[in-house]
């Protein structure tokens, strides 16, 4: 049972990473060919694009009775895209921070990961707030598309290949994502849930770690991809707009789907926090206009290995918040 668990996820890894690889391609087709810029590609269409393996696993999951799995994927790969999947193509090539609007995406992004973990901590999640997240998104969506839809870049000799390719090239990638996806999430999810049945593992850890990972790897690839080709703002605007997607597309859907949902100790004690600081610690970047080198991707890894190491530990920074508000009450006792 234990090989059978690990086959469905590698096949459905395997299967994440090309159909998430086809649907990235072909809509960038779709976007050179509708000459958009950049940095709204990398965030609506290179970022929200590779969130489809969050998103489906984390209805998948939810429907399922497995919410643990579903937050753990979207804390977990918020985490991963800052530390691990950033930083890995700034090792190859820098990562410029500097494109128009880019302050203000960060900012929000920011501001949208804030206002999880204040929701998670205090109220968890039902289906109002679930609402509330997929409007916010649907709003911002259409903001940033009026706002940063001209380009004005010079198209490379790579755009301009891009934009040459045929149509029906372009609809058979897309295609391809669509069917793929779905088909590699579920295997991902039975998976992940037969893995921790078989091990013991807590489907939380589960969440944070193996599908996290798993399911960041289509921004991974799109991330090299666009580091190799200098398109730092493509980058930039592909983990952005992932982590946004991820907690208002993915933490809307899932909240949606199910009534209350109080998140588990491990996320609101620790790994919530740790999305924090991820969140803070690349927007400070973008707002120094510093470049994303060397030295920063091996400080991001380093503190992905901290955090990491904190979760096999079983860090807590319970006493310290409960110590800023009031721990929740405890149910009384029944009388006798």
């Amino acid at each position: 049972m234990l090989a059978g668990s690990i086959a469905f996820l590698v096949i459905g890894f395997a299967i994440l990473i090309y159909s998430g690889d086809c649907l990235v391609r072909g809509a960038l087709v779709a976007a050179y060919k509708a000459n958009v810029s950049p940095l709204l590609v990398g965030i609506l269409i290179v970022g929200f694009g590779t969130s489809m393996p969050e998103f489906l696993i984390g209805v998948q999951a939810t429907i399922a009775g497995k919410p643990g799995l579903a937050h753990g994927n979207i804390i977990g790969s918020n985490i991963a895209n800052v530390w691990l999947v950033l930083a890995l193509p700034a090792l190859i090539f820098p990562i410029s921070t500097v494109a128009p609007r880019m302050r203000l995406t960060a900012f929000f992004m920011l501001m949208v990961t804030a206002a999880w973990i204040g929701i998670t901590l205090v109220f968890g999640l039902n289906p109002v707030i679930g609402a509330a997240f997929l409007i916010v998104l649907a709003v911002y969506t259409l903001v940033s598309w009026f706002i940063n839809r001209a380009d004005h870049t010079e198209d490379t000799p790579d755009d301009l290949k891009i934009m040459h390719s045929p149509s029906w090239r372009m609809v058979m990638l897309i295609l391809i994502g669509l069917v793929g996806l779905p088909l590699g999430s579920r295997l991902l999810v039975d998976g992940g849930i037969s893995l921790a049945k078989e091990t013991g593992m807590r489907e939380e850890i589960v969440g944070l770690t193996l599908l996290a990972v798993g399911s960041s790897l289509p921004e991974l690839g799109a991330g090299i991809a666009a580091a190799v080709r200098k398109h730092g703002d493509v980058a930039m605007g592909n983990i952005l707009g992932a982590n946004i997607f991820n907690v208002l597309g993915v933490g809307g859907a899932v909240a949606l789907l199910a009534p209350h949902q109080s998140l588990a100790a491990d996320f609101t004690g620790y790994s919530n926090w740790a999305m924090g600081l991820a969140a803070l610690l690349i927007t400070l970047v973008v707002f120094m206009r510093r470049r994303i080198g060397l030295a920063t991707g091996l400080i991001f890894l380093a503190l992905y290995a901290v955090y990491i190491a904190g979760l096999v530990l079983n860090w807590s920074f319970d006493d310290l918040v409960y110590s800023i508000i009031e721990r929740p009450a405890a149910p009384a006792a029944p009388i006798p």
